[in-house]
């Protein structure tokens, strides 16, 4: 939107006539629109990106028939100036905020892609918002070793990159979650930022970046209301809590009262919830959960005696399990 701004102010300065650009929310873009063709613009082009949409705008009676038809022509510039990246970024900045969109015009001839990119999806926690990139860019270029990664700044918190599979040594998901938990450690150590890791797909072109996105952020989502302490996953962990995430706010709500009467537990506390979450987390193996609770397992057993008791349901056995996950997901947030 920046280019189309200098490109209508260098025509106005060339031409000496009177050209206009406006820049407003899309939600007011057809009031707008028809308040200056009242008072009598011409809108000549227009375009929305990122919640906002822009328009060009003319006073056709001081136009004459030669100046019109060279409008045109001047006004293609700063759409054919835009680069592969702008374009991209203006794309996914509309997947992000819900809006329905598709791939800029083709794509995949002015960015052709040599093999497969790994897409990761940064979350800032800063109050201020994204990242700061000329200090991100040095480190990720060593942490890829060199490797051409492409940077999408998502507005107000997110970035996502597009790795190729090459700069991670090939592998497979479990070998690229290793890489998100390095990329986080990186950041969170050499930044000092709080940053959440989402690995996303490897995609084949980058016309799949929106689904890639799509799919990150309906995880970031999810951990952000569910389990804000995770701060690294693959965007196919955690389905109960995506699911969850996905509901209206009248249907959980519904849930969580639905919940309560067949189960008027006590408040959990912070351990006990701590233990369920780890449970689960391993698939109700009761020795490894201990393993990673640092816990002998005989201690593990009291615990989950304990909540037995005080619950009426053993999170060992898979039906009371779903029910106590469900509990934790609609009564403790």
């Amino acid at each position: 939107m920046d280019a189309w701004k200098r490109e209508v102010k260098r025509i106005r300065q060339a031409t000496g006539l009177p050209i206009a650009y406006l820049n407003v929310a899309q939600e007011d873009s057809e009031a707008v629109r028809a308040a200056q063709e009242q008072a009598g613009w011409e809108i000549v082009q227009s375009g929305s990106s990122a919640g906002r949409t822009w328009m060009v705008a003319i006073w056709p009676a001081q136009w004459p028939d030669a100046a019109r038809a060279l409008l045109t022509l001047l006004l293609a510039k700063p759409e054919q100036a835009c680069s592969a990246q702008e374009q991209v970024t203006a794309w996914l900045t509309e997947v992000a905020a819900g809006q329905p969109a598709s791939p800029p015009n083709g794509l995949e001839r002015l960015w052709a892609w040599r093999e497969r990119r790994v897409c990761f999806l940064l979350e800032s926690s800063r109050s201020e918002g994204l990242f700061e990139l000329p200090a991100l860019q040095p480190l990720l270029h060593d942490f890829f070793k060199g490797a051409p990664v492409s940077l999408f700044p998502i507005r107000p918190s997110h970035l996502l990159l597009a790795v190729p599979v090459s700069a991670l040594d090939g592998g497979d998901t479990e070998d690229w979650l290793e890489w998100a938990f390095g990329l986080h450690d990186l950041i969170s150590t050499e930044l000092m930022e709080n940053v959440r890791v989402i690995l996303g797909p490897a995609v084949e072109t980058p016309a799949l970046l929106g689904q890639a996105l799509d799919d990150c952020l309906r995880l970031s989502r999810a951990l952000q209301k569910y389990r804000p302490r995770v701060m690294v996953a693959d965007r196919r962990q955690f389905p109960l809590e995506r699911w969850a995430a996905s509901l209206p706010s009248d249907t959980a709500s519904l849930l969580g009262d639905t919940l309560s009467r067949m189960m008027p537990a006590p408040k959990l506390s912070r351990e006990q919830i701590e233990t369920l979450e780890t449970l689960f987390a391993r698939q109700l193996n009761v020795s490894e959960a201990a393993r990673q609770l640092f816990l002998h397992r005989n201690s593990l057993l009291y615990r989950l005696d304990k909540l037995t008791e005080e619950t009426g349901l053993d999170p060992r056995q898979f039906p009371d399990a779903v029910l106590l996950q469900l509990f934790l997901l609609f009564r403790q947030h």
